[in-house]
């Protein structure tokens, strides 16, 4: 198991973020059914469809109330696309900006130290290696988030996306049944809408069967993306724990040389 005294796994850890971010990426997190149904634009989240309003087009809106609960599932699933456009560009310019330090760093690390040799140099350029590759743990797990709050939306919209589907066919199938019974009402003393009204709501009671299944689908898939963004954070917790160790490490032994440190090294070596 990886401790915070492993400091030498920090890179290692560094490749096991970027693994997540990989499956974040995939679809691997996905359900079978849900990796295999058609994607949907982000911008879906934010629909206001109403697939009942089509009974009332069709002159059939006394049914609305008896399967108004197909669209109860939309007024939960449905949010602010842009709200989930911002959180994720928050935490992809905080990764971005961790990259950008890390970068620097490597750079003026190698620059200030080309003439440095033995021990003193190569413990430096391990230990510079390590604090780089923490600082971009720190940006690989905000690059993470920043996927995981994107792919989550894009998730949601999809299932969106298939219960207006499915609730928009099962209208289509009441529709045609009621207009039927409707136009049958005046021969029939109001018989045939009776007999109507129980098919159209076991119509809608299938319906929403299917998308109760659709939301358990949404629900193993959240929860599989949840134990992945988890595990970055669990896995940048060591990473933090590690550069405290070697920052205890550096206080408690003697100091880095620096620049003008190591060319008096040199001086006296070479006279």
């Amino acid at each position: 198991m990886t401790t915070a005294t492993d400091t030498g796994t920090i890179t290692a850890l560094l490749n096991e973020l970027r693994t997540t971010t990989k499956a974040v990426s995939g679809d691997g997190w996905l359900t079978r059914d849900l990796a295999n149904t058609p994607r949907a634009d982000l911008r879906e989240l934010g629909s206001n469809g109403k697939p009942l309003q089509a009974l009332d087009s069709a002159g059939v809106g006394f049914l609305t109330p008896m399967i108004s609960f197909l669209e109860e599932p939309l007024n939960q699933l449905k949010g602010n696309p842009d709200g989930v456009q911002q959180g994720s560009g928050e935490f992809g310019r905080a990764g971005q900006q961790a990259t950008t330090l890390a970068q620097d760093y490597r750079g003026k690390a190698a620059s200030e130290t080309s003439g440095w040799s033995g021990q003193s140099a190569t413990d430096y350029a391990k230990t510079g290696k390590q604090l780089a590759d923490g600082v971009l743990s720190v940006a690989e797990t905000a690059l993470t988030s920043a996927t995981a709050l994107i792919k989550a939306g894009q998730v949601v919209a999809q299932v969106v996306a298939e219960v207006t589907r499915l609730i928009t066919e099962a209208v289509g199938k009441i529709v045609p049944i009621m207009t039927e019974a409707v136009a049958a009402a005046p021969a029939t003393f109001g018989q045939s809408i009776a007999v109507a009204i129980p098919q159209c709501v076991q119509i809608a009671v299938d319906c929403g069967a299917q998308i109760a299944a659709k939301l358990g689908e949404l629900l193993a898939s959240g929860e599989n993306l949840i134990k992945l963004v988890e595990g970055a954070q669990a896995v940048l917790k060591v990473v933090k724990q590690a550069l405290s160790v070697i920052g205890e490490q550096a206080q408690g032994s003697a100091k880095l040389p620096t620049a003008k440190t190591q060319a008096k090294v040199d001086q006296n070596s070479s006279s």
